[in-house]
């Protein structure tokens, strides 16, 4: 009887994906993640608790919220411990040559296992998300609708980012030793800091490429790009930023395939792993 031939393509990325259980956040990993995505709802819950003039901004204080707490600080270190433990616990368990050995493309591999950090990203990102926006919509009549084409417009934008941070932080957990601290200086000074100074170091900022997407899709205030002294910054063309955000996700992708490819279990290449991608 012949044995059935691997999966390619498609449904090779397809079976990764849905196969994948490193990275997958459990025990103290997924409190802690929980509690870093639920904090601001926690924190709005006891604001409306405590005074009704939380309510007094609407979708505006969603926005707003969404721009400071998720695009700037919790997608990003989400999307560290999601993307860098995609491949990077493999190496640090000592089972890298069960990935190795997979009869699959390196590129379904790497596909696979973004395909796989994404979803579980969006699983916890965008629920809160939807609640923050519910309570910053209480008590508006019939903001809900009024405003679903703004929420919907976050979620696509929220989701194109999650990809493309899912995609950096791959590469460094599979390209360096230390992923996890790599990342953490990258958001921090690239992400965070760069939101702060002038438009031409912004603009090497994925949360700042995904702001400026958002206030040509909403006219939001909330979402409006700012510098360092709050001073307002000429919005570029949204499809720059939709390419910049693009490029980069697919850039990372791309290298997390080579880099896959020269991988063994020790970290070298040998010349018949090389021979056989």
């Amino acid at each position: 009887m012949n044995a059935p031939k691997a999966p390619r393509g498609f449904a090779a990325t397809r079976v990764v994906m849905r196969t994948n259980t490193t990275g997958a956040p459990r025990g103290r990993r997924l409190v802690g993640l929980l509690l870093l995505v639920w904090i601001p709802v926690i924190l709005q819950i006891v604001a409306l608790s405590l005074s009704d003039s939380a309510r007094a901004h609407g979708f505006n204080s969603f926005a707003s919220g969404v721009n400071g707490q998720y695009i700037l600080f919790i997608l990003p270190l989400t999307m560290i411990f999601l993307g860098t433990a995609s491949f990077g616990d493999e190496w640090a368990g000592g089972t890298a040559h069960y990935v190795v050995g997979m009869p699959v493309s390196r590129a379904a591999l790497v596909l696979g296992r973004w395909a796989a950090a994404v979803r579980r990203g969006l699983f916890l990102v965008l629920p809160p998300v939807l609640a923050k926006f519910l309570l910053s919509m209480a008590g508006f009549h019939e903001a809900l609708t009024h405003y679903l084409p703004e929420l919907l417009s976050t979620v696509l934008v929220l989701s194109w980012l999650t990809m493309a941070y899912a995609a950096v932080f791959l590469l460094f957990g599979l390209f360096l030793r230390r992923a996890v601290m790599v990342s953490f200086i990258y958001v921090f000074v690239l992400e965070m800091l760069t939101a702060f100074l002038p438009q031409n170091f912004a603009t090497f900022s994925m949360g700042f490429h995904s702001r400026n997407i958002l206030f040509h899709l909403t006219g939001n205030e909330g979402y409006r790009l700012r510098t360092t002294n709050l001073m307002d910054v000429e919005p570029m063309a949204a499809g720059w930023s939709v390419a910049w955000i693009g490029v980069m996700g697919a850039l990372a992708l791309f290298l997390s395939t080579w880099a896959l490819r020269r991988k063994e279990c020790g970290g070298e290449a040998t010349a018949a792993d090389a021979a056989s991608s």
